[in-house]
C-alpha cells in the first residue's frame, strides 16, 4: 500500500475542537476512522495495541500539545464504512468561516 496523506493546520474555537476530538475518539472506539478534508478521504482502521507519544510545552507566552498516535492497521477491520461512524471531518477555522 502507498503512503497517504491528509494534514490540516486551523485555528478552532475550543468547543469546535472538542467536538473534533470526540469523533475521532469515536471512531476509534468502532475502530474505523474516516478523515475527509473534503478533497481526500482517508479510512484508518486502528488495531487494539496503540502506541502513543505525547510532548506539553509552556512558555511565557504559549502552551502546547502535541499527541501522536501509531498503529499496525487491523487488517480484520472490513474496508467498509460502518453506519454508526461518522466520517471525522476537519472542522473550518473561525477565519475560514467568515470568509464565506
Amino acid at each position: 500500500m502507498g503512503k497517504d496523506k491528509v494534514k490540516s493546520k486551523r485555528v478552532l474555537t475550543r468547543d469546535a475542537l472538542v467536538a473534533y476530538l470526540e469523533s475521532l475518539i469515536g471512531g476509534l472506539r468502532q475502530g474505523t476512522i474516516i478523515l475527509d478534508d473534503e478533497e481526500h478521504p482517508l479510512l484508518l482502521r486502528p488495531s487494539d495495541a496503540i502506541e502513543t507519544e505525547m510532548e506539553i510545552k509552556r512558555k511565557s507566552d504559549r502552551e502546547k500539545v502535541e499527541l501522536k498516535l501509531s498503529w499496525i492497521p487491523n487488517r480484520l477491520q472490513p474496508m467498509t464504512v460502518p453506519l454508526s461512524n461518522p466520517e471525522v471531518v476537519f472542522p473550518e477555522s473561525e477565519l475560514e468561516a467568515k470568509k464565506k
